[in-house]
């Protein structure tokens, strides 16, 4: 099996491939707050507004939003390209999707809780999802439509994270698995961008 096939399976299984640096270059909360603001001030592309490249920040980020310090809020980039419109769950407040099992060897999925302000980022951006026909119920689509591949994930983000002045200079080789595994985020009334409020980024109720 070459390379290319054996990290193609490992995404598609919600695995751990990192691309770039090493998955560990954001260690303190107020370094994991700076892909938050650049997605609650990105302004899209010529083709497209940002309403989906802040959602996806916002799941790679569902680990540093909770605050608990589980790997099991870990959403890595295989499992966000995999979630479908159908694998989401909602019981009062709690919202949880169903995501592939991590390095998992069959189509075997979990209900993985999504944090509140990652669910207000999804429903912002729903109504500007594009699908092509017929339509294959994932979650996040490109702009003609086809499922997002996890490697369309990693470089959405780094468009994003050059937009900010603290990510700017090493936004290229910033890896999605650095963004996934955050440092958790202490309780706060604060947002993840720091603010009270913003786009997807009143901290909630999970």
């Amino acid at each position: 099996m070459s390379s290319g096939t054996a990290r193609s399976l490992q995404f598609q299984r919600g695995g751990n491939f990192a691309a770039g640096l090493s998955g560990r270059e954001l260690r303190t909360p107020d370094q994991c707050r700076w892909p938050a603001q650049a997605a609650d001030r990105y302004q899209g592309t010529r083709r497209e507004g940002p309403q989906r490249a802040r959602a996806l920040v916002y799941l790679c980020l569902n680990h540093y939003l909770w605050g608990r310090g589980s790997d099991e809020d870990v959403l890595r980039p295989g499992q966000i390209a995999a979630m479908r419109l159908s694998g989401r769950h909602q019981a009062q407040h709690r919202t949880t999707w169903d995501v592939p099992q991590k390095n998992a060897a069959s189509d075997a999925t979990r209900l993985q809780p999504v944090h509140h302000d990652a669910v207000r980022a999804i429903d912002e951006y729903l109504p500007h999802r594009v699908a092509a026909l017929p339509d294959t119920g994932h979650l996040f689509t490109t702009v003609n439509g086809r499922p997002l591949e996890p490697q369309s994930l990693l470089r959405i983000l780094r468009s994003v994270a050059v937009t900010h002045p603290d990510l700017e200079e090493t936004a290229c080789t910033l890896s999605a698995d650095a963004v996934t595994h955050s440092p958790a985020h202490a309780a706060s009334t604060a947002g993840p961008s720091g603010n009270a409020a913003g786009a997807g980024g009143t901290r909630g109720r999970g």
